[in-house]
């Protein structure tokens, strides 16, 4: 990916930020994994040192010492170090994950498939993008740009391998089995902390939709039904995109 893709808020904003960059200063770059930092860090130096041989340091920040060296570019995934480095260091972004800004995925989509030369029609139909953009998408660029871009890409799609697994295990099963053997079944890409969360916040979107369909879709019902507050609902209504 050699330019920025989108239309969200935060793609605008990274086009600004390399747009002005400053030379002089020192950068900090916050995200989650497969954001797109280094590829912001990588543009920047592309555009500071163009037709120069260097390669200047990256420093990944993992505890504040951290931004105490002597280098110019620094990246993190925490947002705490990344408030905290804001304090100290010159130009700072932090760029949200892509299931904050699902403005951008038909976009990036049709990127990589351009850019890869991809010969295929399979995104290109209302229901294969309605794969994409329907769920929440637990997570980032490089993961879409894998899903679109392989063959089987779509076996890859968070919830159909989930689908898959919970069609073969119960819950309590699935809570006792090993982490490291169980995520062998999810592939090489997904994380320990990112399937934790991607397991509990579906099985949560599928009881919340069950219960509100049960109440024929009134929030106050179901928040009565489940013994939550309704904005809490409402709040969760709104994460997990679900139409009612």
């Amino acid at each position: 990916m050699n330019r920025i893709v989108g239309q969200s808020k935060t793609a605008k904003n990274m086009r600004k930020y390399l747009r002005y960059a400053d030379r002089k200063s020192r950068h900090l770059i916050g995200g989650e994994s497969g954001t797109g930092k280094r590829f912001l860090i990588k543009s920047l130096i592309s555009k500071f040192f163009k037709g120069k041989n260097v390669s200047p340091e990256i420093v990944h920040v993992k505890k504040a010492e951290d931004f105490s060296k002597d280098a110019q570019f620094f990246t993190t995934e925490s947002k705490h170090l990344f408030d905290v480095g804001s304090t100290v260091i010159d130009s700072c972004l932090w760029i949200e994950p892509l299931r904050e800004r699902s403005i951008d995925v038909a976009e990036l989509t049709e990127y990589f498939l351009q850019t890869e030369a991809i010969e295929t029609d399979r995104w290109y139909t209302s229901r294969s993008m309605k794969l994409l953009t329907d769920y929440w998408w637990p997570y980032n660029i490089k993961e879409l740009k894998r899903v679109v871009t392989t063959d089987d890409g779509y076996k890859l799609l968070p919830y159909a391998n989930l689908s898959k697994i919970l069609s073969n295990y119960s819950a309590t099963e699935i809570v006792s089995i090993k982490v490291e053997s169980f995520l062998e079944e999810l592939g090489d890409s997904v994380k320990p902390g990112k399937f934790y969360h991607l397991f509990l916040d579906s099985i949560e979107r599928a009881f919340l939709k069950a219960s509100l369909k049960q109440c024929d879709g009134s929030i106050t019902k179901t928040s009565q039904l489940l013994n939550i507050h309704r904005n809490t609902l409402s709040q969760k209504i709104k994460k997990f995109r679900i139409k009612i």
